[in-house]
């Protein structure tokens, strides 16, 4: 989106860090590092939180990259879409001194059948004229491509590949032929493969022979999920070993030029997941990234390896790599830290850091609800699936506060509100409403709350009003914690609650029974309900100014006006077009937000709709015709979004583990 557009992308909290190449610095520029999460590409500094660049050109999740050498290329793969017909699994590659787009190569795809498969493995040959890739099929593709012209030079049919690792270039035997020889090297199942790519002169392509490595005959099934053979690793004379990393947690050495395995050298108990290599005066350094949240500096070569260093991370290691000198390391998690660590010492390279505090954090599955923390542009909760409630500081987009709640087994929150007296507040999929300190400590708990979780909640000084499964609203009591009253309105899920900005003792409501209801606290009971026959409603927000109308957002992607004195809707704005449907988009409005007062705007001048497409929509009410701007970033459903209380920023969340910072211009 161009900087002249209302609403910017300005930062991306987060990266995939579910394989060993979600995270890595840039081989020639220091203090850079290159990462993705949902389908953007990631190019940031490790030295400032605040510098970062972002690549288009994906339209779904990406699943793995690879940097070039000398540091000119990228390339990234993603997953097929299961919302746009005959979508492909394809790889992109990316000039990375003008961060535009050279290729599009789609023949990772999956056939007639156009399933859902993704890419799995990149790789750029030492010299950089060929790209290898394969998917995650059980009858995976392995293609080559030339770098120089985008074309395929070869495709073979191969069992699941788990990592590919170019080895040395072969100078060719012909004076007068410019095509070398290269060798390839995959794991696959529980074998490790050499494929040569020579130039056959008949054809005038390239063709891949393919051999298996010589295993010990009994007592090594593993397999293999990552390998290294760094240039700066290999001796004088070729890349005569190769380290790689097994389920079993061993570090498995391998001679490349007798093809025989070597040596099993025992690292974790929780499988060896990343690598990280480096050739020095004393031998080759390699660094073991462990399932069990171990990082081992490994020294020796062929049958003679010794632990030099250790380090406990958050959780497994699942991406390692080394910057352009050699003297720091990037680790990244399966927790979603990154750290930037001295590469001797494994210690955090700056002398303030705290011990072992990540460069950055991140959820690393779906978020679930989000909300801005009182009165504050800076600190903003989310939840997320695993259990995990965070407060973030946008002026560092570090975590301020992790709360994990204990003994809520396999349960999520689904709304989480903010106090005035900096409490906060979340609904669960347990039934539970659950209030924490800033700090994170338990304050108070309320259990069976609601029948099948707490789906919704709102609050007023003095009572929280909460919204489930089951359809019932109920009253609490904040001061004593305890049930006040209940109003079974609704035949299905409650999707939203909302207390009336003008008369607390009105409190509104609507859910999944397509239902909308308001109901007065004071003559305990129901006063209007607006009901539709299409659409369930999925949100819901009021009016700031007027008529103090209520917003309704459904299922079908529209948008509902009502009031209280009028039994239809009084106004409809559709958030999608004929296009959006041709293609297929997903309709389903997730969360409605009237933007607050600013310089410039009123309160509830734009409103802010976000969406199942992954959209994030802003909406001028004085010209609704069209959205004013659109968002794109997301890879999967947003789930919330809100503004900040200054109406300049405005943080969504989704379903693709994302968190999304935009700056908006609405002046």
């Amino acid at each position: 989106m161009a900087e002249s557009e209302p609403l910017e992308l300005e930062h991306m909290i987060g990266f995939s860090a579910d394989h060993d190449s979600s995270v890595q610095a840039h081989p020639t520029q220091p203090d850079t590092m290159v990462c993705y999460t949902g389908c953007l590409l990631i190019i940031a500094s490790t030295k400032d939180p605040h510098q970062q660049e972002f690549l288009r050109g994906h339209n779904e999740e990406i699943t793995c990259m690879c940097i070039s050498p000398s540091g000119n290329f990228i390339a990234t793969g993603q997953v097929s879409s299961t919302r746009v017909p005959n979508s492909e699994a394809f790889v992109l590659v990316w000039d990375f001194r003008t961060r535009q787009q050279i290729y599009c190569l789609n023949q990772l795809n999956d056939g007639v059948n156009f399933s859902r498969n993704r890419v799995l493995n990149l790789a750029f040959s030492p010299d950089e004229l060929f790209l290898a890739g394969s998917d995650d099929q059980t009858g995976t593709k392995l293609c080559i491509w030339d770098v120089e012209t985008g074309a395929l030079a070869n495709i073979s049919r191969q069992k699941r590949i788990t990592y590919l690792c170019w080895g040395d270039v072969v100078p060719s035997s012909y004076k007068m032929s410019k095509h070398d020889a290269y060798k390839l090297y995959a794991g696959a199942e529980n074998k490790v493969h050499k494929f040569d790519v020579v130039f056959d002169k008949s054809s005038m392509q390239y063709q891949i022979e393919g051999s298996t490595f010589g295993m010990p005959s009994s007592g090594l099934s593993r397999n293999y999920l990552c390998a290294e053979i760094n240039r700066s690793m290999m001796e004088p004379g070729g890349d005569t070993f190769m380290v790689a990393g097994s389920t079993a947690g061993e570090l498995c050495v391998f001679n490349t030029e007798t093809m025989v395995f070597r040596a099993c050298v025992p690292v974790s108990c929780g499988g060896l997941l990343s690598l990280a290599a480096r050739w020095t005066p004393d031998g080759p350094l390699v660094w073991c990234g462990c399932g069990d949240g171990k990082l081992k500096l490994l020294c020796g070569q062929d049958k003679d390896w010794k632990m030099v260093q250790e380090a406990t991370l958050s959780g497994p290691v699942s991406a390692l790599s080394l910057n352009c000198d050699g003297t720091e390391l990037l680790a990244g998690t399966k927790e979603g830290d990154v750290y930037v660590l001295d590469a001797r010492t494994m210690q955090p390279v700056s002398a303030t850091a705290d011990c072992f505090a990540p460069l950055m954090s991140c959820h690393t599955v779906p978020i679930h609800c989000m909300s801005f923390a009182g009165g504050s542009n800076e600190l903003f909760l989310s939840g997320a699936e695993n259990g995990v409630v965070r407060m973030w500081d946008l002026s560092h987009y570090m975590v301020r506060c992790h709360i994990a709640v204990h003994g809520a087994k396999a349960a999520h929150p689904l709304c989480l509100v903010y106090s005035d007296e900096g409490l906060i507040l979340s609904g669960w999929t347990d039934g539970f409403i659950r209030c924490h300190s800033e700090t994170g400590a338990v304050v108070w708990e309320m259990s069976q709350a609601h029948r099948g979780g707490v789906t919704a909640l709102a609050l007023s000084p003095t009572y929280a009003l909460s919204g489930g499964a089951d359809g019932v609203l109920r009253l609490w009591s904040l001061s004593q914690q305890k049930l006040v009253d209940q109003f079974s309105e609704h035949k299905g899920a409650v999707s939203a609650v909302l207390i009336d900005n003008q008369k607390q003792y009105l409190v509104h409501s609507c859910g999944e029974d397509k239902t909308v209801v308001t109901t007065n606290l004071k003559q305990k009971r129901r006063v209007a309900t607006h009901k539709v026959a299409e659409g369930k409603f999925t949100t819901m927000t009021q009016a700031t100014h007027g008529e103090r109308e209520l917003y309704s957002g459904d299922s079908t992607g529209a948008v509902k006006v009502w009031d209280c004195d009028i039994v239809e809707a009084s106004s409809m704005l559709m958030t999608w077009n004929a296009q959006d449907e041709a293609l297929g988009k997903e309709k389903r409005l997730t969360h409605l937000a009237f933007s607050p007062p600013t310089e410039f705007k009123p309160a509830g001048a734009f409103l802010l709709c976000a969406n199942a497409a992954g959209e994030v929509q802003v909406w001028d009410l004085a010209c609704p015709n069209e959205p004013l701007a659109i968002g794109l970033a997301h890879s999967g459903e947003v789930s919330q979004a809100s503004w900040s209380p200054d109406g300049r920023q405005v943080v969504s969340a989704g379903k693709d583990c994302c968190i999304c910072v935009w700056n908006f211009f609405g002046e």
